[in-house]
């Protein structure tokens, strides 16, 4: 994990040395940056290699059957360097431990603390206790009251030092039968604007120049505080700011994608022309059977509002599930027409997990794991044929884009059109040295099915 920020204060854990392992989503990622910057104000040194760490924290994931595997495999293996290594103490945190904080506790007894999504601000304190503990102590904090003032406070950033997410909301009210974020993150809670604006400035401060908000839906930013989605006042608001280059926005729920939003993100400067709609399926019984027709998802508002956001030169991201239960072969087909019809820039596909305590766990006529994982292949190879063709047609293009690494002279980077970690990059060689974290002029040379190459223009 890359720390590029320094936070100068405190001191009741002077001397201990905290290593930090981060899984999952970018709103993980802002929670592991809030506990650095918790840990650093208390007195701590962040290290990168756990084998220097007394203190070693794994940051789960608990969205999905292969999440949890890979936290777990994760905190299993950090229990080696509490065995033989530096490692006093052992804290697994994170979404994984608010759902199974009591099965974890009885499953691996070398970890020394548990760790819920709620109580982070209490994180040094857990650490002091923790350390305290024999070996055979452990501490369960995990509490079921959520507040979005949680989220305010200091961060380290783990991303390129031009670019950072910003959550503006937590939880979520849509209750989709598949899902468990809801069980985790509790009801869905904005937060503040003025607190998210100041974010914000305060990043734009530190030389950040591209700002991506990120919730679990955000389009309904606001709606819960102030009686009025936010959203694209929040858009134009943070494109305004002094120094800031690009704002994105991830995320957003089909049925909330409003004219008023479209017209910002085609129309305003600096905001990225991008949407990512997480469609997750275009059959109607599916759609109902997944709850997610409550908001007027049918197939015509969701063809119109996705032609409506291409005729703007909207570049369109969806994500979706094959296999949920009751999806039969004419289901799957119709997805893959639509997938084939509206051709989208981006598209990535899951296959459904079964997720107990959801609704969609006991349903009937359960897809085996084969089907689904066969129909996923059948998907993914059509979205590569789909892609390829949507980025030949950027050969010959001039775009602007910000470079994010080097490697023998060839730097990667992306465009406005080209989200941070999920999409695919811009290659482009130079004989003369370019800061990574720069912006640079590109001509589109060569299309890949998910990359690009070019020649630099400036």
């Amino acid at each position: 994990m890359m720390v590029n920020q320094v936070i100068e204060s405190a001191t009741t854990l002077d001397g201990v040395s905290v290593g930090v392992i981060s899984l999952g989503c970018a709103k993980n990622r802002i929670d592991t940056e809030t506990m650095l910057a918790s840990l650093v104000r208390a007195g701590c040194a962040i290290v990168s290699n756990p084998q220097d760490a007394d203190v070693i924290i794994v940051n789960t994931c608990g969205f999905i059957a292969s999440a949890k595997e890979e936290s777990v495999d994760a905190i299993l293996e950090m229990v080696q360097h509490k065995k033989s290594g530096k490692c006093r103490a052992l804290i697994a945190a994170g979404c994984l431990v608010q759902r199974y904080a009591d099965e974890l506790a009885r499953e691996i007894p070398e970890v020394n603390a548990f760790v819920g999504v709620t109580e982070y601000p209490r994180l040094a304190e857990i650490v002091k206790s923790a350390l305290a503990c024999d070996s055979a102590g452990q501490i369960a904090v995990r509490s079921a009251s959520h507040c979005a003032d949680i989220y305010e406070g200091k961060r380290i950033l783990t991303t390129q030092s031009s670019t950072a997410y910003v959550r503006i909301s937590d939880g979520c009210d849509n209750r989709c039968a598949y899902c468990a974020i809801p069980l985790i993150r509790g009801a869905y809670r904005s937060r503040r604007y003025d607190a998210v604006m100041d974010e914000a400035r305060e990043l734009v401060s530190r030389g950040v120049r591209e700002i991506v908000y990120i919730a679990q839906d955000t389009t309904r930013f606001g709606e819960d505080l102030e009686g009025v989605r936010l959203l694209p006042k929040l858009l134009r608001e943070t494109a305004g700011l002094s120094g800031v280059e690009w704002v994105r926005v991830l995320y957003t729920y089909p049925g909330r994608v409003t004219d008023e939003l479209l017209d910002t993100i085609a129309n305003t400067p600096k905001v990225c022309p991008y949407l990512d709609v997480p469609l997750q399926h275009i059959d109607e019984r599916i759609l109902s059977l997944m709850n997610r027709r409550q908001l007027g998802e049918t197939y015509e508002s969701i063809k119109n509002m996705l032609l409506r956001a291409r005729s703007m030169g909207i570049t369109l991201r969806t994500t979706v599930i094959v296999g949920f239960p009751g999806e039969g072969e004419s289901e799957f087909a119709r997805l893959l027409d639509f997938v084939r019809e509206m051709e989208f820039d981006r598209l990535g596909a899951f296959a459904y997990s079964r997720e107990e305590d959801t609704a969609a766990f006991d349903m009937p006529n359960q897809v085996p794991e084969d089907v689904a994982a066969r129909r996923l292949d059948t998907l993914m190879g059509l979205q590569r044929t789909i892609s390829l063709k949507r980025n030949e047609l950027r050969v010959g293009s001039a775009e602007r884009i910000l470079l994010e690494g080097e490697n023998g002279g060839v730097y990667t980077g992306r465009s406005m059109r080209e989200s941070p970690e999920g999409d695919g990059v811009i290659r482009v060689r130079s004989s003369c040295r370019r800061n990574v974290g720069s912006f640079v002029n590109v001509k589109i040379t060569r299309a890949m099915a998910y990359d690009l190459e070019g020649v630099l223009l400036n």
